[in-house]
C-alpha cells in the first residue's frame, strides 16, 4: 500500500510538471494534436500509479517522450504555416453577411441545432444579429457582431432599456417544429404565406426563426438569408 501512495506521488507531481511546461491553455482551448497527448499522458499515468509488478520508469519514460513530442511538433508548427494547417486545420466561416453557410456546416458534420447553440453561447440568440461567426480550430466559436447588436456601454444606456424575446425556430433544417409554432403564436396560414412570398417549402428551408412575433430570419438552404416580418393578421 505505502508504495502505491509513494508511486502515485510521484506521477502526479510528474504530470503537474509536465503540464506546466506543455503551457497554460484551458481544456476549451486545445489544439486537436495537444487533446490526444494529453488523453495518452494521462492514461500512461494511470497503469505504473495501481499496477506496482509495472516499473516506474514505464510510466516516467513514455510520459517524457509525449512531452518531447509535443515541444517537437509544436516548434514545426510554429516554423510551418503549411504544417500547421494540416495538424490543427484553419478557421472558418459558418456566418457571413448573406447567412449560414450550410455547405460549411455539411463539411464540418455541424447541424444548426449545434451552431445555435454555439451563439447561444456567446450570448446572441438569433443568426441574424451576427455579421460573421467564424469556427475556429479549437472548436469554439467567434463572432462579430452587427453593429446594432454590438454590447451596450454605460454611455449608450438612456432613460429606458427595451426588453427582447428570445427567438423560436420555427423551421429547422426542412422540419417543421409544430411545438414551437403553438408556443409563437405565429399561425399556420402565416408561415405558409411567408415561405410563398418567397417561393420556399419547408423542406427547402434551413432555418426559420421569429422574435417578438414579427422579425423574421429565414434561411434558405442555398441562397442568402432573408429578413423580414410577418403579417399581423392570423
Amino acid at each position: 500500500m505505502l508504495t502505491v501512495f509513494i508511486r502515485s506521488i510521484i506521477i502526479y507531481v510528474l504530470l503537474i510538471i509536465v503540464i506546466r511546461l506543455m503551457g497554460k491553455r484551458q481544456i476549451g482551448e486545445l489544439q486537436p494534436f495537444e487533446f490526444v497527448i494529453t488523453l495518452v499522458i494521462a492514461e500512461v499515468a494511470c497503469i505504473p500509479m495501481s499496477d506496482t509488478s509495472i516499473p516506474l520508469s514505464h510510466g516516467i519514460i513514455p510520459i517524457f517522450t509525449l512531452f518531447i513530442l509535443h515541444l517537437f511538433i509544436t516548434k514545426i508548427a510554429k516554423a510551418s504555416v503549411k504544417f500547421r494547417r494540416v495538424l490543427n486545420g484553419k478557421p472558418v466561416i459558418v456566418i457571413n453577411p448573406q447567412g449560414i453557410d450550410n455547405k460549411v456546416l455539411d463539411k464540418l458534420d455541424f447541424d444548426i441545432n449545434d451552431l445555435l447553440a454555439s451563439i447561444r453561447a456567446q450570448g446572441y440568440f438569433s443568426p441574424a444579429e451576427i455579421q460573421y461567426a467564424i469556427l475556429e480550430t479549437n472548436g469554439k466559436i467567434s463572432i462579430m457582431p452587427k453593429a446594432a447588436n454590438k454590447a451596450a456601454t454605460v454611455g449608450d444606456i438612456k432613460d429606458f432599456v427595451t426588453e427582447s424575446e428570445i427567438p423560436y425556430t420555427l423551421i429547422c433544417e426542412g422540419k417543421l417544429m409544430q411545438e414551437n409554432v403553438k408556443l409563437s403564436g405565429i399561425a399556420q396560414v402565416q408561415i405558409d404565406e411567408l415561405l410563398n412570398k418567397h417561393s420556399l417549402t419547408v423542406k427547402n428551408t434551413l432555418l426559420l426563426t421569429v422574435n417578438e412575433k414579427t422579425i423574421i430570419y429565414l434561411q434558405p438552404y442555398n441562397a442568402p438569408a432573408i429578413y423580414d416580418k410577418f403579417s399581423e393578421a392570423c
